[in-house]
C-alpha cells in the first residue's frame, strides 16, 4: 500500500491523471482513464451501494474520489495496484471488474472506527466489507464451493485479525454473514463501534455484545457452514 501510494503522489506530480475524464456524483467524483470503458448502470451500482451501505452503517457517507483504471494489468504497469482505498484522504483507485461495495465500504468502516483498530486486511473490516460488496452473494454458499481445507476453517480467528490472506476474504464474508443471521446486524454495528474502544480485546467483547466465547462462535460458524452442505 505504501509503494502504491508513492507511485500515485509521483504521478499526480507529473500530470498523469490531469486530462482523466470526471464525473460528479451525490457522493463519489469518478476520474475515468479514456481507456475504461464504463456505462450509467456501472456509475449507479457504486453510488446506489454506498448510500446503502452508510444508512446501513448509520453515518453520513463522506465524499469519494474515485479514479478508475482501464483493467487491473493498467494499473499495476504504472506502479499501482487496483482496487485500494485510501481512508484518510478518502480516495479509492479502482477497475471495471471490481464490486460495487467493497473499497467504498472501507471509506466508510473508516468513519466508525480507524485502520489502527480496524487494520486494512484484518479480518473484521474485510469481513464487513465483503459482506457489504454489493454483489448479494451468499458467502456461506460461496465459501462451500470454494473447498477450503479444514484446517483453514480450524485456524483461530485470532491469526487472521492483522494479516487476512487475500484468498481467504470470503471465508470472512461468511463469519459476518454467520454473525447477521445469529445476532442480528444490529449487534454487529455495536460490536464494530467498541472495537474503537477495545480493539486489543475482541474476545471480550464477543462476550459482552454476542453473549458468547470465542470458541463457541468459531464452533458455531463451522456448524452453521455444514448446515449448508446438507
Amino acid at each position: 500500500m505504501k509503494e502504491t501510494k508513492k507511485n500515485i503522489q509521483i504521478l499526480r506530480k507529473q500530470g498523469f491523471f490531469d486530462d482523466w475524464l470526471r464525473k460528479e456524483t451525490k457522493f463519489i467524483t469518478f476520474f475515468i482513464h479514456q481507456e475504461a470503458r464504463l456505462d450509467e448502470n456501472w456509475f449507479k451500482k457504486r453510488v446506489d451501494t454506498y448510500e446503502a451501505n452508510a444508512q446501513r452503517l448509520k453515518i453520513a457517507p463522506p465524499k469519494v474520489a474515485f479514479y478508475v483504471y482501464p483493467s487491473v494489468e493498467f494499473g499495476k504497469e504504472k506502479g499501482i495496484i487496483p482496487a485500494i482505498s485510501f481512508i484518510k484522504s478518502k480516495e479509492i483507485h479502482g477497475h471495471p471488474n471490481q464490486s460495487p461495495g467493497h473499497e467504498l465500504t472501507h471509506i466508510l468502516i473508516g468513519e466508525i472506527n480507524s485502520t489502527k483498530n480496524l487494520p486494512a486486511h484484518g479480518i473484521w473490516s474485510e469481513g464487513v466489507c465483503v459482506f457489504l460488496d454489493g454483489t448479494n452473494t451468499d458467502y456461506r454458499k460461496y465459501v462451500l464451493s470454494l473447498n477450503y481445507p479444514e484446517n483453514i476453517k480450524n485456524t483461530s480467528w485470532g491469526k487472521w485479525r492483522r494479516n487476512l490472506p487475500n484468498k481467504l476474504y470470503p471465508l470472512a464474508g461468511s463469519i459476518i454473514q454467520y454473525f447477521d443471521d445469529l445476532v442480528g446486524w444490529k449487534k454487529i454495528l455495536i460490536f464494530l463501534k467498541e472495537l474503537k474502544n477495545l480493539s486489543s480485546n475482541d474476545t471480550e467483547l464477543f462476550k459482552t455484545i454476542f453473549n458468547k466465547k470465542y470458541h463457541e462462535l468459531q464452533e458455531g460458524w463451522r456448524e452453521w457452514l455444514k448446515l449448508k452442505e446438507g
